[in-house]
């Protein structure tokens, strides 16, 4: 295989992914508590040597073309912004809400919450907030003007106690995968920790990304794609020449 073919193409593929990967966080830049996908790359080479420090340059020459790291999510605090809803609530610091899903829990830092019409406060996409394990059902005569939530995450009506947000973290967040837009799911034998994180009503924590940063990945993204594929057709119609099809 003529190397030069194969660092192009995958450098293509490459700018592809990121491109694709800045097109959803755009997408997403209004989405509360919505984790910026991000992605590294590296050369085969570099990758390589370490395995096999025997290799030497005339060897290591064909490790050529990018490698590109599984797309990961940045858990870094998005900056929160005041709704004075009673119902939305910004976590500051480590932590996800507690939600069940229909396999088991699932996490999110998307504290905009909604009373269903059976009084189970639920998240946008309509599952069930978790106080202990359980739903957290309003009790009678609790409206969404009068609840309050406090800074631990117990929640009040009329100055009664009646349910305590579960809200947790993980060692290594890095374990979790997407189960939605802002929802995550942890492996079986990741189990969660409570967290120690302050909750803030009345306030929603935005998109922990940039759309000028993402507008700037996506230009970069077409600009690599379009290097990598003049590249290519240079030494495709370089190789042809030399067989003589041209």
């Amino acid at each position: 295989m003529i190397s030069g073919l194969y660092s192009a193409a995958t450098s293509m593929d490459a700018a592809v992914q990121r491109h694709e990967m800045a097109a959803e966080n755009l997408a997403n830049i209004q989405m509360p508590g919505f984790r910026r996908r991000v992605m590294s790359q590296s050369t085969f080479d570099t990758v390589m040597s370490p395995l096999d420090p025997q290799r030497s340059g005339a060897s290591s020459s064909r490790l050529l073309g990018t490698a590109s790291s599984p797309v990961r999510f940045d858990f870094s605090q998005g900056a929160l912004e005041e709704t004075k809803r009673p119902l939305d609530v910004a976590i500051t610091g480590d932590g996800f809400f507690t939600v069940e899903g229909s396999e088991g829990p699932l996490y999110t830092r998307n504290g905009s919450f909604h009373v269903a019409p059976d009084g189970t406060l639920t998240t946008i996409d309509n599952l069930p907030v978790l106080s202990g394990g359980r739903p957290i059902v309003l009790p009678d005569g609790a409206t969404t003007e009068n609840i309050e939530i406090a800074r631990d995450g117990r929640m009040y009506s009329n100055d009664q106690e009646f349910a305590q947000l579960d809200v947790v973290q993980f060692t290594d967040p890095d374990v979790l995968t997407a189960a939605g837009a802002t929802l995550f799911a942890a492996p079986p034998e990741t189990l969660p920790q409570p967290s120690a994180a302050e909750l803030q009503q009345g306030r929603l924590e935005r998109a922990n990304t940039s759309s000028i940063d993402e507008m700037i990945n996506i230009i970069a993204g077409m600009r690599n794609y379009e290097a990598s594929q003049k590249a290519l057709n240079t030494i495709a119609e370089s190789v042809q020449r030399r067989i003589g099809l041209r």
